[in-house]
């Protein structure tokens, strides 16, 4: 008995791209997220560790995308609170 349909990688659509893409950008906001932060506090370490993190959720969730797709939108959730809590954190002055 042949398995080969499990070997093969299905292609990821466009779409799927195209939403990861989206969902990625709101961390081209981070000069202005930078500046807005108060110097030497936790909150300006977390914002410089930010754009690493919304890249490595973004590749991650291109991955997931093949085998677990589940996954992939709870990682694109997630991406998008932590966009939300990235702005809460540096607007609120925590």
């Amino acid at each position: 008995m042949s398995y080969d349909n499990d070997n093969r990688r299905e292609k990821t659509p466009v779409w799927v791209t195209v939403v990861i893409i989206v969902c990625m950008l709101p961390v081209l906001a981070f000069p202005t997220l930078l500046s807005m932060t108060p110097d030497e506090t936790t909150a300006r370490a977390l914002v410089w560790f930010y754009p690493f993190y919304v890249i490595a959720t973004g590749i991650c969730a291109r991955i997931c995308y093949q085998g677990r797709r589940d996954v992939m939108w709870i990682l694109l959730a997630m991406m998008i609170l932590s966009h939300i809590a990235m702005w809460m954190l540096v607007l609120n002055g925590l």
